[in-house]
């Protein structure tokens, strides 16, 4: 009897042995996308004829109009942020970009929708107040003029052009 004990001992003693434990590791990466701007199409302001004359004051924007930016954001938690970029700055801080005609001081200057606020360059800038609509379909608008940063008589007349780059997310 005492061989059957010790043989199912032993037999139980195999069947019990303890398993090895493993963890298990979960990983992944929340993101706020991007919002859709402008169906990813590039948007045109256009200033039509200027008289140079009309630029009467350096440093000082004219002919500015407001042009609407259409977003589709699939993350509306937060406020809403706008990055714009260029390889034409002129002054980052005050959002002023140089223009194909900068060599004679033409610029064009950003702003947020009331015309005042300047939309830097290169940082992501609250922009709740130039931003309506609900749900994904929201509107963006901003503010473009035109100015310049020399004497009047180095303008010569002539097609300018000027491109800034357009992200925004909530944040």
């Amino acid at each position: 009897m005492t061989k059957r004990t010790g043989l199912a001992a032993l037999i139980l003693g195999l069947l019990s042995q303890a398993a090895f434990a493993v963890n298990v590791n979960f990983k992944g990466a929340l993101v706020i996308p991007d919002c859709t701007v402008n169906n990813n199409t590039p948007l045109e302001v256009d200033f039509g004829r200027v008289e140079i004359q009309t630029l009467t004051a350096a440093n000082t924007a004219y002919h500015a109009k407001n042009f609407n930016v259409s977003l589709n954001c699939p993350y509306t938690l937060g406020l809403p942020k706008l990055t714009l970029t260029s390889g034409a700055i002129h002054n980052a801080a005050q959002g002023v970009i140089q223009t194909s005609k900068y060599s004679e001081g033409l610029v064009i200057y950003l702003r947020q929708s009331n015309g005042v606020t300047p939309v830097p360059l290169g940082t992501a800038t609250n922009v709740s107040t130039s931003v309506t609509g609900t749900g994904n379909a929201r509107t963006l608008t901003l503010n473009a003029g035109m100015g310049r940063i020399k004497d009047m008589s180095d303008l010569t007349a002539g097609d300018f052009t000027g491109t800034v780059g357009l992200q925004i997310r909530y944040e």
